[in-house]
Parts: C-alpha cells; sequence; structure tokens
C-alpha cells in the first residue's frame, strides 16, 4: 500500500502510473487523462503550468445502468464510462427499494452480464456510429455498497467483483446494511472515522492482494516487465478504488473534509462525497484536495421539469436535514468547472425506464394507477401504444421520466422496514417486514 496518494507518475495529470493496458482500469485512466488535456489545451496558460482546478472544462457523464440493456444502449451511443447502480439493480432485478437487501452474487452476476453487453456493442459492427475509430467498451464502475459486510467479506467483494472486468469499486462508510442515502437524509447511519480509513484501507489491501496473486499467476505474461516496473507502488494498478463519504448530513461538512483527505493519503484512486449540500461545499473539498486527485460527483435529477427552464435547473429539490431543501443540479459542464472528473447520475436511466413503462402501460391498458395525478383517459385498452400528440398530457416533458419520488414509491421505499423509522414493530404494522421483539 502506498504511503501517499501523490505516487510516482509518468504523467503530471494523474496521481498514479498508467495501468497496464491488459488491466480494466487502462481505459478509465486513459478517458480521464484525455479530458484532462482536451481542458488544459482549451485554456491559455504559462507554459509549464499545470493547474488543472482553474482549467477543467466539462467533466466524463456517467450514466448509472441497471441491467445489461441499459448498458448496451448507452455504449452504441458512445458513452465513455458506465456505473452499475445498486439502486437500479435493487429495483430492476428484485423490484426493491435499495435497503442493503442487494447481495454480493447478484451484484456479480449483473455486472458480469453488463461487462458481456457493453463489449458485444464494440464487436458489433452494426453499433450506432460505429467505424475504424471506434474506441473500446466503456469502462465499467461498480456499486460496491459497504463491501458486504466485514474484513472477510471485502476481500471477496473486490474480488469477486474485479474478476467480473470492473474497471473501479465504490465502498462507503455507512453502516452495514446500507440505504439510498437521499433517501435515508437526516436518518442515515455512518460508522466512525476510525472504521471508515480501516474500510478503505481494507479495500486497498484487498484490491492489492488481488492484484498479486494475479501478476504472480502470469509470470510468463508479455506483460510481465511493464507489471514489474511500478511493482513498488500499487496504486493505480489492477482495480480502481472509489472511497466513498455519505457522512454529511451525519456528521456535518467538516467531517466530509477529514474523511476524504485522510481517503486521499491512503491511496484511493478516486474520492467521492455523496449529498454534499450547496456549491461552495463542494468547490472547498475540492480545493482541499491535492489537484491531480481524481474526483466525483453523484446527482439525482429528481424531477425532469427541472432540466429545460434554467432557472428550475439551478434548484433541484432533495430530501436532507429532516426536510425539504433545495441544491443546484449541476450540469457536466458546470461540475467540470469545479474540477471534477466524473458527473454521475446514478438513476435517471431507471427514472427514464419507469416513466415510459407507466405510460406505456396506462396506454396498453387503458387504465391509471394509484401513483397518477391526473388521469382523464377512461378509456377501454385497445392493446396498442402510440406516441401523444397532447402535450398536456405528456406533462411538457420530452418523454414521460418519472420524478424519484415516483420511483421510490414504484420500488417500494414506503412498505418496507426501516428499522431507524420505528422504535418497535407495533409502530410498523403498515410495513411488510417487522422488527423481531427481543
Amino acid at each position: 500500500m502506498c504511503a501517499s496518494s501523490l505516487s510516482p507518475s509518468s504523467n503530471p495529470l494523474m496521481p498514479m502510473p498508467r495501468p497496464p493496458p491488459h488491466f480494466a482500469s487502462y481505459q478509465l485512466y486513459s478517458t480521464i487523462l484525455q479530458r484532462r488535456r482536451q481542458s488544459l489545451a482549451s485554456t491559455e496558460q504559462e507554459r509549464g503550468s499545470n493547474n488543472i482546478k482553474s482549467s477543467l472544462t466539462a467533466a466524463i457523464p456517467l450514466a448509472g445502468v441497471h441491467d445489461a440493456l441499459s448498458a448496451k444502449i448507452f455504449a452504441r451511443h458512445g458513452a465513455p464510462a458506465l456505473f452499475v447502480s445498486g439502486f437500479g439493480i435493487s429495483a430492476s432485478l428484485l423490484g426493491i427499494p435499495d435497503a442493503g437487501m442487494t447481495n454480493l452474487v447478484e451484484m456479480e452476476m449483473m455486472t458480469r452480464h453488463i461487462h458481456a453487453a457493453v463489449r458485444d456493442v464494440c464487436s458489433d459492427t452494426t453499433s450506432t456510429n460505429r467505424d475504424e475509430n471506434t474506441p473500446p467498451p466503456p469502462p465499467i464502475i461498480v456499486d460496491g455498497d459497504t463491501g458486504h459486510g466485514g474484513a472477510s467479506n471485502m476481500m471477496r467483494t473486490i474480488a469477486a467483483l474485479s474478476n467480473t472486468g470492473a474497471a473501479a469499486i465504490t465502498i462507503e462508510d455507512q453502516i452495514f446494511p446500507k440505504k439510498c442515502t437521499v433517501a435515508a437524509g437526516s436518518k442515515i447511519q455512518i460508522v466512525q472515522r476510525e472504521e471508515a480509513i480501516e474500510r478503505v484501507k481494507g479495500a486497498i489491501g484487498a484490491r492489492d492482494l488481488f492484484y498479486e496473486q494475479r501478476r504472480s499467476h502470469q509470470t510468463t505474461n508479455k506483460h510481465n516487465d511493464e507489471d514489474s516496473s511500478c511493482s513498488s507502488n500499487s496504486k493505480g494498478k489492477g482495480t480502481w478504488i472509489i472511497a466513498r463519504t455519505d457522512c454529511r448530513l451525519a456528521f456535518g461538512f467538516n467531517e466530509v473534509i477529514e474523511r476524504c483527505l485522510k481517503f486521499e493519503e491512503l491511496g484511493a484512486e478516486i474520492i467521492y462525497a455523496e449529498n454534499l449540500q450547496s456549491v461552495d461545499e463542494y468547490q472547498q473539498l475540492r480545493d482541499r484536495l491535492d489537484a491531480r486527485t481524481v474526483t466525483m460527483i453523484a446527482q439525482v435529477q429528481e424531477s425532469s421539469f427541472n432540466v429545460h427552464d434554467d432557472e428550475l435547473r439551478r434548484f433541484n429539490n432533495v430530501f436532507g436535514g429532516g426536510g425539504r431543501k433545495k441544491k443546484p443540479l449541476l450540469t457536466v459542464q458546470e461540475i467540470g468547472e469545479l474540477g471534477y472528473d466524473l458527473a454521475l447520475f446514478g438513476v435517471t436511466p431507471l427514472q427514464c425506464v419507469v416513466g415510459v413503462l407507466d405510460e406505456a402501460a396506462r396506454q396498453f391498458l387503458g387504465s391509471s394507477s394509484a401513483d397518477d395525478d391526473d388521469n382523464d383517459d377512461g378509456g377501454v385498452a385497445s392493446g396498442f401504444i402510440g406516441t401523444r400528440g397532447n402535450t398536456k398530457e405528456w406533462k411538457g416533458r420530452l418523454f414521460p421520466m418519472a420524478d424519484f419520488s415516483h420511483v421510490k414509491r414504484v420500488v417500494g421505499f414506503a412498505v418496507w422496514f426501516w428499522p431507524s423509522a420505528c422504535e418497535d414493530s407495533s409502530t410498523c404494522s403498515q410495513h411488510i417486514i417487522s422488527r423481531p421483539k427481543s
């Protein structure tokens, strides 16, 4: 394990050496480096200056996919990278909320399917915009949750997901079993800093062990000389570790800073703070981290309404701090200008699927659901689905993308038991699962 995040690097724009080409992280490294080079080239700078923060422009868009088909569609349209969303897998595979009920076996299975699907896209000559210059499959970042348990579970999680072809794995500091951070709001449960540090350290150690075992099995491989040249420092080699903190609403912004600085020091390749509450907080965090450190911002697009009007887009409704607050919904351009490399929209594709299927079911069956705000069809099911011309029925949307609150209702956040919400099982009789009596 490296002693500092500032490891030896052949490129002054990156904090780690270039991974060997046969590793999944190679494409992720190349994508980030290319974006940083383009950003620097677009800004007038003094000769020899590498002021990344002041010259980065658009961040890399990162869509959260939930199955092989959604990943394949985004890959066909040239997605530079993809994120395997735990929220999305929970909803699409099991039809339940992101509340720690999806296990490692299910995440590993879905990631394998997704990796195979995007790999097939690049070998498919009929893919959209494909020519001789078509890039390799987009790197896949996988939601590793908390590591799915203790230290032993962490080793298995990192090894299993690395074997799927994952370029990077996120590890977060929630108490296991975790919950969707945005949905949990101020009730989020977070481990203490020392445990969070040990968790990230364990993930890096598990990755290093997996990498060393793999390298030892390739003693006759043609890439062996390249691997050995940087064997004294594992940062950037093999699958990357994304150290994530969800502690903002539980412990405050200062604790976010302290944890991220420690994660950076430990050698995590990407730093990711979830659910910060303002642009100023994002900017302060980025300013405290080393300029070369790779960083990520995640956002939930609460409603499709706020993307068409700039004033509406500037304030995205979110739950936090015990009530409804507002914070900006940033574009990938704005995220890049803050100095962040990756712009994650983890549930936007799922929101689109839910919205379109809701509309399709409504047309096909001529019915409405309990969640419909206004429904004036009242007709008999035709069995046909067509494009509606009435903008009123489309509610002013380009397509019927579901609000995040509707997605939460569909997958069942309101009817699954959340331990922190109830004192005893008698107050949770409306939930499907009740707390066992002691």
